[in-house]
């Protein structure tokens, strides 16, 4: 049965079936994430997540040493990029040997296909996965049981330092449709014991339903929430709005896949009282960073390298530069020196975090690489949550260029917005961004997700090419919004 086939016929079965289904395909992913070898590697990470950086760095040499090998004796594509690029397995005895090896793009993905699998793969062990793509475009590619399991002992890893355990009762929030569109009462949520969890998709959180969905919410010991920053803090902005409040919040806010802006977090905080916890991640599954007690994120270094590519100091002591990521866990499907299409900051290389990690540090993930919006003097700007910090008569902001030389703020106003503050806005943008930076708005009821239901703070509809020419028009870039 097709995807889009099941989905109807979800929709039509009776909410009971539907707990079935969800329920039945929850003990499916349970089998895959939860299944054997998870214990035993979550309980490796548990004790490398105290090794000393001298031991982290001779045990990332060595695991890139053995990548580079396996690829190049085992995996065509590789075989040839390496000869065409004249280096020898040899040549990358480690880590700071990775800039040997050409990059890995998307499109070289997309066109590889199989050849990216390695000779002598059972094909029984291959799971394939697919990324919508924030362009449109499709990736495919193939995992394994083996690493999706060691991408969840990762992740879990991550829960257990902020008090977490798998079995513990949760509350999901997410972009598919568990809850058909066409439901008018409650309940607007859904049940997968296999993981401990009910689930909430954000389609139904809106002012008219807020009120049962806190009540849900409140009726059920869930130790913490996961989820979307974006979608719980709707929940919470909505909530907070109709004058809600919870009885028995959760304990923790685990959220992932998108960075969590200052206003998220604010309002989260606000509403739940709970600790909001982060990490990144990608479906690719060849590089992760997980926060610690303190909010910074280390490198989870047994799952793969992150690089900083072309790194820009900054006036603080860090660096900026895109990520690419090396993978360890699927040799079946490896990624060597893949653009994850992200940027980051990291911490300088002598800092070491008060948690007691030694592992790298990155600061802060500024999002997509293509993500950014170009002033008329050139400098490319990632983040304007900031600019909202004060401004509680927003309760959300999608910043959107289409042509070069202004931006659109796509707002959803809340009560007491008014002309005084959409000056207020656009002398913020003239003071902090750019004194001639064009800057329209377009009031709207909400801002749309992506298909996977993520939310873009901030949106480049430039052609590649007018992006080029406002560049260099404009003289040398200098990235800000810091």
């Amino acid at each position: 049965m097709n995807e889009r086939l099941a989905e109807t016929v979800y929709a039509r079965l009776p909410v009971g079936l539907q707990n079935v289904v969800c329920a039945a395909v929850g003990r499916r992913e349970a089998r895959a994430r939860l299944g054997p070898g998870f214990r035993r590697r979550l309980d490796e990470l548990a004790r490398s997540d105290g090794w000393s950086r001298a031991r982290i760095d001779a045990w990332q040499d060595e695991q890139v040493a053995r990548m580079v090998q396996h690829a190049y004796e085992r995996v065509p594509f590789y075989r040839e990029r390496m000869r065409e690029a004249g280096v020898a397995p040899g040549d990358v005895r480690g880590r700071a040997d990775l800039p040997r090896l050409p990059l890995l793009g998307k499109e070289e993905v997309r066109a590889a296909g199989r050849a990216m699998v390695a000779e002598g793969t059972d094909p029984r062990v291959l799971r394939h996965r697919h990324t919508g793509g924030t362009t449109g475009k499709s990736l495919h590619f193939y995992t394994t049981v083996a690493s999706v399991s060691f991408q969840w002992a990762v992740w879990w890893r991550h829960r257990q330092r902020h008090g977490l355990e798998p079995g513990m009762l949760h509350a999901n929030f997410t972009g598919k449709l568990v809850v058909p569109l066409a439901q008018r009462r409650p309940p607007y949520w859904r049940w997968n014991p296999a993981a401990a969890q009910a689930l909430l998709n954000m389609q139904h959180v809106t002012p008219a339903k807020i009120r049962e969905m806190v009540a849900f919410l409140d009726a059920e010991p869930f130790v913490f929430w996961s989820g979307y920053p974006s979608i719980i803090h709707a929940v919470a902005a909505t909530a907070l709005e109709a004058g809600l409040e919870m009885r028995d919040p959760p304990r923790v806010v685990d959220t992932g896949a998108e960075n969590v802006l200052d206003v998220q977090r604010r309002e989260i905080t606000r509403f739940t009282g709970a600790r909001v916890i982060n990490q990144y991640g990608f479906s690719e599954g060849c590089g992760n960073a997980s926060s610690c007690p303190e909010g910074r994120y280390h490198e989870d270094f047994e799952f793969g390298v992150l690089e900083c590519l072309d790194p820009e100091p900054l006036p603080d002591g860090r660096v900026r530069g895109e990520i690419v990521a090396t993978g360890f866990a699927c040799p079946e499907f490896p990624f060597l020196r893949y653009r994850v299409g992200d940027t980051g900051v990291w911490e300088p290389e002598g800092f070491r975090c008060p948690c007691g990690r030694e592992s790298r540090v990155l600061a802060r993930v500024e999002g997509r690489r293509d993500d950014y919006v170009i002033t008329p003097e050139g400098s490319r700007i990632m983040r304007f949550d900031y600019l909202f910090k004060d401004t509680h008569e927003v309760r959300e902001c999608q910043v959107v260029q289409e042509r070069p030389g202004e931006i659109t703020l796509r707002v959803v106003r809340r009560a007491g917005y008014g002309p005084d503050v959409e000056r207020r806005i656009r002398a913020e943008v003239h003071r902090w961004i750019s004194p001639t930076l064009e800057v329209r708005f377009a009031y709207v009821d909400e801002i749309e997700r992506e298909r996977s239901g993520k939310f873009r703070a901030v949106k480049s509809l430039l052609p590649r090419g007018a992006a080029a020419s406002a560049e260099a028009q404009a003289g040398p870039a200098a990235e800000a919004g810091s």
